[in-house]
Formats: C-alpha cells, structure tokens, sequence
C-alpha cells in the first residue's frame, strides 16, 4: 500500500526510455512553472538534508531543467558536481541556466540511473528529485542499488518524489495519475522507504511535504 489510510495501490508503470525523452520534450518549456507551483518546498528540504559542506563530490541524477542543480553547485563551490538526465531536452534548459556563470565545478551530461557510468564509492552525495516516481515500483531498488554503489562508506543520499500524502486532497493527484497518466508524464504517488532499506541504506529519515495539495516525500539516508 502506498498509505494505508488513504488505501492507495502504488499504480503501474513501464519504463519505456524513448516515450520519457518524447514526454519530456514537451513539457521542458514549462517544468519550471510546474516546479515552482508543486515542487519547491521539496526542494527546499532536499537543501537542507543534504547539508553541503561546499567540498563534496556530488551527484544529482535526473536533473530536470536544472533549477535544483545550480544551487547545489553554488553550494559546492569548492567540491565538484556531476549532473545526469535521461532527457535532451531537460539538458538543454539546464545547460543553458548555467551558461552564463563562472562555474567550472560542475559536468553535465546525458545519462541513465539505471546504469550510472561512475565507478564505486565515488560520491560524498547523491541527489534524485522526482525520477522514481515514473518508474516501475519494481525497478526501485535496482536504481537505488545503484546509488548505493557509487557513494563512498558513510556518504548520504537524498530523494524527492510524489507521495501519496496524509490528507484527503491528496487523492486528487492519485486520481489523476490513475485516469490521465500523460497529464503528470507518467508520474504517480508511491513510497520508498522499504526499498531504500532494501538496498542496504540506513539511518533514514522522511518528511512529507503538501504544497497546492501537491503532495511530496523527502528521504535521507546513509551508506553504511
């Protein structure tokens, strides 16, 4: 169950790589209007639980049209980030956000979680926002295995996704990604927590977050 007081199933997905690249370029012109209206409280508390010291090597998969990432590449201004995305199109939007900066701390590059081109315990940080959320519930732990390789013992990983959430409003959005999945480019509520532990993570903590009923889940965990 997704909550079990709001009796939500986590619903169906497939992961069809060209369908995500097609969804995405449609919707990249917009993302940060969307983002902005359902999104930024969460990103918000992903700042805050990732507490970067500004020495870090960091990772940030899925990085959207790069709004979260320029901020953490400010942060890190004495480490390094590597930014990754499925989507050409999000790419675009992000490299060109950082364009016009002094950055030379941070790589941005087309990539898939599914099989992260770095070697093991490379990463102080990983960072994912909204990327789980239109996978398939059983593809989960094998992206979070992933992230769990490439941090270093005792590095953190920090991730958003739409939640399911603990009002009654919050069924609007399940609604939603039931009925009209292209609506929300196959995005949907679904929980995490048993996965991150079955990938080997500890010290988790959550925190749910409901902007314009919007619903979010922020998790923290450590590598062993």
């Amino acid at each position: 169950m997704c909550k079990k007081e709001l009796n939500m199933e986590i619903l169906k997905r497939k992961f069809l790589p060209e369908r995500v690249k097609k969804d995405y370029s449609k919707v990249a012109w917009i993302y940060d209007a969307w983002s902005l209206f359902t999104e930024s409280k969460a990103a918000t508390k992903v700042l805050e639980f990732a507490e970067i010291d500004g020495r870090e090597r960091i990772l940030d998969v899925a990085v959207g049209t790069g709004v979260l990432f320029k901020k953490i590449v400010l942060l890190n201004s004495d480490g390094f980030t590597e930014g990754i995305d499925i989507s050409p199109s999000m790419l675009k939007h992000a490299e060109k956000r950082l364009s016009g900066s002094n950055f030379s701390n941070y790589k941005l590059e087309e990539g898939n979680a599914y099989s992260l081109q770095f070697e093991d315990n490379y990463f102080d940080l990983v960072i994912n926002n909204y990327m789980l959320d239109l996978l398939p519930e059983e593809d989960f732990t094998k992206i979070l295995d992933e992230f769990y390789r490439v941090l270093r013992p005792g590095g953190k990983v920090v991730i958003s996704s739409m939640a399911c959430g603990n009002n009654w409003n919050n069924k609007l959005w399940y609604k939603i990604s039931k009925s009209f999945p292209v609506l929300m480019t196959n995005c949907r509520p679904i929980a995490l927590e048993k996965h991150i532990m079955e990938s080997g993570f500890n010290n988790i903590k959550s925190f749910y977050i409901t902007q314009n009923t919007f619903p979010s889940e922020v998790i923290m965990a450590d590598k062993n």
